[in-house]
């Protein structure tokens, strides 16, 4: 694997890029090879926060890390679009709804096409690395979202610490052989099933957010290992954050005013 910062088009590392991302867009439809592994990494990663490292895993396992900290280089920016808006290149992607809403609505960008393992994985809420390891795949031994405790915008530093080389591009190495692990074994019918899931999770950019609420007993609402959470937005539709920036802060993203109500009460307890 060899990794690859971008922050301009006018670099090598720029246009090996964007040779790669018009490579694979001239390939044919049916090539297996039409697949890229990718992930963000932000400040509150949302509309409501930043983008600021796009990793980005060719299936030469090429990976490029390409920065959008503050404003994005215009010709990487279209190929990222290019490539992600492309509906006969596979995303590979782990829990996409994130990523999805905010290169959506801060970079104008609709993903599609996207295999999101998470949704193909049998057990829901489930972080990366459980997924790999329950499908025999080494895991990111780089991930270690206590930094957030300490520094939330950890992801804004530059220049970019071997910490956070290592951790975005570990996040994307493995997605192919994890993509493959889980079409190997997966009948039609369910795969059917997490195809039409990952496009409501690429999707979730139409789904309205309400933010600055507060929670009054955080241990309670969020339940022994998030139980109690993961409930609580099974049952409303609704997926609830804490701005970690913030810290004490928290957003909801919702379909409908009595779910969002529904959310609320359980804060207020």
């Amino acid at each position: 694997m060899s990794i690859h910062i971008v922050k301009s088009a006018d670099t090598t590392s720029g246009k090996s890029f964007i040779s790669n991302v018009n490579s694979i867009l001239a390939l044919d439809s049916d090539e297996p090879a039409k697949r890229v592994a990718f992930d963000c990494e932000g400040i509150t990663l949302s509309r409501l926060g930043t983008v600021e490292i796009i990793s980005i895993c060719f299936p030469t396992l090429d990976v490029f890390l390409v920065d959008f900290g503050g404003t994005p280089c215009p010709q990487i920016l279209k190929s990222v679009t290019e490539l992600f808006e492309s509906e006969t290149v596979t995303k590979v992607i782990h829990d996409c709804r994130m990523d999805c809403d905010a290169l959506y609505h801060l970079h104008g960008i609709q993903v599609n096409n996207v295999h999101d393992t998470s949704c193909f994985h049998i057990v829901e809420d489930s972080n990366l690395n459980e997924v790999l390891s329950y499908n025999g795949i080494s895991v990111n031994t780089a991930r270690d979202k206590s930094v957030y405790k300490r520094n939330p915008r950890f992801w804004s530093a530059r220049p970019l610490t071997t910490t956070m080389v290592e951790w975005a591009s570990s996040d994307v190495k493995s997605l192919f052989a994890l993509e493959d692990a889980q079409l190997s074994h997966i009948t039609s019918a369910s795969k059917s099933a997490a195809m039409a899931k990952s496009t409501q999770y690429s999707r979730i950019c139409g789904m309205k957010v309400c933010t600055g609420l507060s929670v009054r007993n955080p241990g309670l609402f969020i339940g022994l290992r998030g139980q109690k959470i993961r409930s609580l937005q099974n049952q409303t539709g609704t997926l609830i954050y804490q701005d970690k920036v913030s810290g004490d802060k928290w957003f909801v993203f919702y379909n409908n005013d009595a779910s969002l109500d529904s959310v609320k009460r359980r804060m207020s307890m």
